[in-house]
């Protein structure tokens, strides 16, 4: 896996505090965090995906997945591929490997003069050796062209016309200096199945999510930034790069057989910023229409950046008859900042239909506008014993079930219900205590549930962890004209593990300090009786600005001091340290575990965090939709304060508990050689051994964080005769960029 290291720092940074902590917009989103894949160039392999044409009406309001997998190989029933080659003489292809000039080769005659002998050797004739007219085709990028050419044989024929002999010399002009050889592509030619009409778009460049936007009508939207369908930025070259960004296309339409009489309108809604970056007036995004007619794309709507904190309706009525035609299109384009998630735009509701008027500005739908919050109280998860010990203690009382009637009625509220269910099981269900006789029309409508004593977890469904899913319905059915039957049913996964979370898995910023020795803590509580032990802090950086990979930190746990930490219990930063660095490279939105070198018991109230070794900002993941900012601690100098930012940290205490080996958090499989360093402690030199197999790089480090020496060449001997007499840090990286760290001693 690539890993991406030259991330150029973002010119914004929303900062209260800008000497001390800073949250900066993500340069790479963890969601959809990949390899980087080729896009242009040779298209050997290439998966060319056909789209089956939609009929009217055309509406999604992404609370499902309706985007494309391009997941096909060359073995599915719907896959054909097609193998082109690059020289074809006479209509077909000549042999692999044949080469070829471009330009004149000659047959060269040589003569000498007479009674100077071969001391006086002159050219006498030079004639064009014969060409051929070849169908050249351009197999490296698609779709296939080709153009009519000449080529001559890549080789000229030396003759010696004063002797007798018919011999001649012919001297061949090498691959590397001929002008074209015969090579050749394999495309594979993706068929739709059934399985497509449920595909409504054609790229997956914008981002589908359900957490980035603010103020949501219904479940899910569309996001637009200047991140990749891989996570990337498209440009980390320079951070002042503006240009076209994300890309959102639909599939073509059936629209033939309407005029402009039929009132065809296409309505979306949008919002700028949400959770990202509020996108600048410079920036834009743009819906344009494909008429099959004229083969070209039009700009129809050209949406120039603003500030709001909330959707706005946006209707376009078609009435030129170049897209009343079957293969009709239409797409949506972001410009603004390539170097990152900058100059956000949020899409939702898209909806295309005839017979619609200036006034159907909404669609007429009453719909779940938020996810589900946890079911435990305070925590998104915890380990299962803890939740066993006290299971009343850690429920919830009460849920708001947040929705929003987008229509002009104001729809009876039908019989609706909360159900709790188990491994397929329904274990309980809740209806809805109906209050208000009617869903108020154009407004958010809050669903309160008080929740009974039958309604827990059950402790004996599961022994180490365990799963429950906790599924909500509204029935809109007295809303005419409703038809998105998805935005009726409301899913959570309650999950159990072994760690406690605040955070709901998802990264919408970066935090971090900014001062070299600076301490952030992360209050979390046990319920009164309970103490356990801490093996590891599980923590989700995400890749931003710089590469700060070998910035060293230390591992700390404090106490509490009336509601901010305490007394500091246990820190890496012991006689001998140990010291971690921030791990990026773990897969989309990956916790790493950090392990204490020693477990540490803990009750009651009590923080974990970090004491960082340089000035450099680390990072952590920042999630935006869950507020536990009064929980979040940092200290520079003599007194802890409090973060001046709402949301949560990516932050997790893991204990000792059991769990499952079956998660639904990515999570990294540690390496873990047996590796030994010798001599230590190290007079002039030391080397190192044992199970070196995997091992790609090392490190030197002093306890500042510098980076004294870095070498992949692991079997040398590396010389200490030159450092101060100290403790230093050896970080040996693996093929796949995992690390594992050795202490050094110096002394001479």
């Amino acid at each position: 896996m690539k890993f991406l290291t030259l991330i150029i720092s973002l010119s914004l940074t929303f900062s209260l505090f800008a000497q001390e902590e800073e949250l900066v917009p993500l340069s790479v989103n963890s969601n959809i965090y990949k390899p980087q894949e080729e896009k242009t160039g040779n298209v050997h392999n290439l998966y060319v995906y056909e789209y089956d044409t939609l009929d009217l009406p055309f509406l999604d309001d992404f609370s499902e997945d309706h985007f494309p997998d391009f997941d096909a190989s060359p073995n599915d029933a719907n896959v054909t591929p097609q193998t082109y080659f690059r020289i074809a003489i006479g209509g077909s292809p000549v042999p692999m490997g044949s080469l070829y000039m471009e330009d004149t080769t000659y047959h060269y005659q040589y003569d000498t003069v007479a009674g100077f002998g071969e001391d006086s050797i002159v050219l006498t004739s030079q004639t064009p050796l014969p060409d051929q007219t070849a169908e050249i085709f351009d197999i490296d990028n698609y779709p296939v062209t080709s153009s009519m050419e000449s080529l001559w044989p890549n080789y000229n024929i030396y003759d010696s016309v004063w002797t007798t002999s018919t011999d001649f010399d012919t001297v061949f002009i090498d691959s590397i200096n001929a002008d074209i050889y015969q090579d050749s592509s394999t495309i594979y030619f993706v068929a739709s199945t059934a399985a497509d009409t449920n595909v409504f778009w054609q790229d997956i460049y914008a981002y589908h999510n359900y957490t980035y936007a603010t103020n949501i009508q219904t479940l899910g939207v569309v996001s637009f930034d200047g991140l990749d369908e891989n996570g990337y930025p498209y440009d980390f070259s320079s951070v002042s790069t503006k240009g076209k960004a994300d890309v959102l296309t639909s599939k073509p339409i059936d629209m033939s057989g309407l005029t402009a009489a039929d009132s065809v309108y296409l309505s979306f809604l949008i919002e700028p910023g949400g959770h990202g970056e509020m996108p600048d007036n410079s920036d834009s995004l743009v819906l344009a229409f494909w008429s099959p007619l004229t083969q070209e794309w039009n700009t129809i709507e050209n949406i120039s950046g603003y500030n709001s904190s909330s959707f706005k309706t946006h209707l376009v009525k078609i009435t030129s008859g170049i897209y009343f035609q079957d293969g009709f299109q239409f797409r949506f384009t972001s410009y603004g900042s390539l170097a990152g998630s900058l100059d956000v735009w949020h899409l939702d509701y898209v909806h295309l239909d005839k017979l619609r008027s200036y006034e159907d500005t909404i669609t007429s739908d009453w719909a779940f506008s938020e996810p589900s919050p946890s079911f435990i109280a305070d925590y998104t998860s915890m380990p299962w014993p803890h939740y066993e010990f006290a299971p009343e203690a850690n429920m919830i009382s009460n849920y708001t079930a947040l929705t929003y009637n987008s229509a002009d009625q104001s729809p009876l509220i039908n019989p609706c219900e909360m159900n709790l269910f188990f491994d397929g099981n329904n274990l309980e269900t809740v209806p809805y205590a109906i209050t208000t006789p009617n869903v108020p029309s154009k407004s958010f409508f809050g669903m309160d549930y008080t929740i009974p004593t039958s309604f827990w977890f059950d402790t004996i469904m599961a022994d180490t962890c365990a799963d429950f899913q906790v599924e909500l319905f509204i029935d809109n059915n007295g809303l005419a004209g409703s038809d998105i039957a998805a935005n009726d049913t409301l899913r959570h996964t309650q999950h159990f593990s072994n760690y406690y979370s605040y955070d709901d898995g998802t990264a919408e910023a970066a935090y971090g300090l900014v001062q070299s020795g600076a301490l952030l803590a992360y209050q979390f509580n046990l319920k009164p009786g309970l103490s356990d032990t801490i093996r590891a802090i599980s923590m989700h950086f995400s890749p931003n600005s710089h590469n700060v990979s070998s910035n060293t930190f230390f591992l700390q746990i404090w106490d509490d001091n009336g509601g901010e930490p305490g007394n500091l219990i246990y820190s890496t930063d012991d006689v001998i340290p140990t010291l971690y660095t921030p791990e990026y490279n773990i897969g989309n939105n990956g916790f790493y575990e950090y392990v204490l070198p020693e477990k540490v018991l803990v009750s009651g109230t009590y923080y974990v965090g970090w004491k960082q070794s340089s000035a450099d900002r680390l990072n952590i993941g920042f999630d935006k939709n869950i507020n536990n900012q009064d929980k979040i601690f940092y200290k520079t100098s003599s007194n802890w304060n409090n973060t001046g930012f709402e949301g949560s940290l990516m932050m997790r205490p893991v204990f000792v508990s059991d769990k499952d080996l079956m998660l639904s958090i990515t999570e990294h499989k540690e390496w873990l050689p047996e590796i030994i360093v010798y001599p230590n402690p190290s007079t002039t030199s030391f080397r190192i051994g044992g199970d070196l197999a995997h091992v790609a790089r090392v490190q030197l480090i002093d306890l500042q964080g510098r980076i004294l020496l870095e070498d992949s060449n692991i079997y040398r001997e590396f010389p200490t005769n030159s450092l101060p007499n100290g403790i230093y840090l050896l970080k040996i990286y693996s093929t796949d960029n995992q690390s594992i760290q050795k202490k050094i001693i110096v002394s001479h």
